[in-house]
């Protein structure tokens, strides 16, 4: 943990890296208990910390509720340049790496809905190291893994149970996001009048579906328990499912994260809705990589940059 100050008045000590960390993990899991699983601090240290500095801030940070806890608009303002110092004081760690241009070749992969940030990490690591040969794709979390298993892909970002990290040998994985599967609608749908879904109800409408193994498990245990589903199609295509969502020919389901992360749901033209009466494991989003040191340096470089453009634009919602 760092507790390097940061910020002085007067003389005190107002806050330090270490609370930084804490606001910045928080936000990103929007959930204390998540927050301190992920930085293996235990949640009352986290409660305790946070709320001196709302004390001494003179701001309350975050709000909670059963949705979840999320920042208030002072706290966004916040926690976007507590984000800021921490990556910049990741710039100077790395400062010695940075001067060594990398070289070879660089595979990575993710799930549905952030290929922009992927691409905007691929440009840039691409312009500081030119001999660096990276390639790009869109597949889903299983498909990753294996990719990842079979030394066809060095980099992954991921969509996972909790409970299958056990069968993790010889893969490691950084968690970043806890989510859930939700069901993604236009706006002005029948679906979109609702908070959340019965399975009696999401069965009353066609589905368009990511071709995804979570996705894919989902339906095979909702059809197990409550009946078959009414699935208009399944595809690799993500902006297929896009154009079904734009034009309210079919709903579908995917991450909460994913739907976050899609321009359709920033712009106000889809709503998320509950799936309630399922029990979802607890599923987590992170990268996941090998243990081998081939490539090690560029994946962890190139995990930095990505990380990084999604907290940035996360905060920003």
């Amino acid at each position: 943990m760092l507790t390097l100050v940061v910020l002085m008045l007067n003389g005190d000590e107002i806050m330090n890296l270490e609370q930084l960390e804490y606001v910045v993990e928080i936000a990103k899991t929007q959930s204390f208990s998540a927050a301190s699983e992920h930085l293996h601090v235990t949640q009352s240290a986290i409660s305790q910390s946070v709320h001196r500095l709302e004390k001494e801030l003179g701001i309350i940070l975050f709000e909670r509720s059963r949705q979840g806890t999320h920042p208030t608009p002072e706290g966004k303002q916040f926690i976007a340049k507590a984000l800021d110092i921490l990556q910049r004081i990741d710039e100077l760690k790395s400062l010695n790496a940075e001067a060594s241009s990398l070289s070879g070749e660089l595979h990575v992969a993710t799930f549905p809905s952030v290929m922009p940030y992927l691409v905007q990490s691929a440009a840039d690591m691409k312009r500081e190291h030119p001999q660096l040969n990276i390639s790009i794709e869109e597949k889903g979390s299983m498909e990753i893994i294996e990719d990842i298993r079979n030394n066809k892909t060095h980099l992954g970002f991921i969509a996972i149970y909790a409970k299958q990290l056990r069968e993790f040998d010889g893969l490691h994985f950084s968690p970043m996001y806890s989510g859930k599967l939700v069901v993604g609608t236009h706006n002005l749908s029948e679906l979109a009048k609702h908070p959340r879904v019965s399975p009696d109800q999401l069965k009353e409408h066609k589905l368009a579906l990511y071709r995804d193994g979570f996705i894919e498990d989902f339906i095979k245990e909702f059809t197990y328990d409550h009946g078959p589903l009414s699935i208009l199609f399944k595809t690799n295509n993500s902006e297929a499912i896009n154009m079904v969502l734009r034009n309210d020919i079919a709903a579908t389901i995917g991450h909460d994260f994913s739907f976050h992360q899609n321009q359709l749901w920033k712009e106000g033209l889809v709503k998320m809705v509950e799936i309630a009466g399922i029990d979802q494991p607890k599923m987590q989003i992170g990268f996941v990589q090998t243990e081998s040191k081939e490539c090690a340096v560029a994946a962890e470089r190139f995990a930095q940059r990505f990380r990084q453009a999604i907290e940035l634009d996360h905060l920003k919602v």
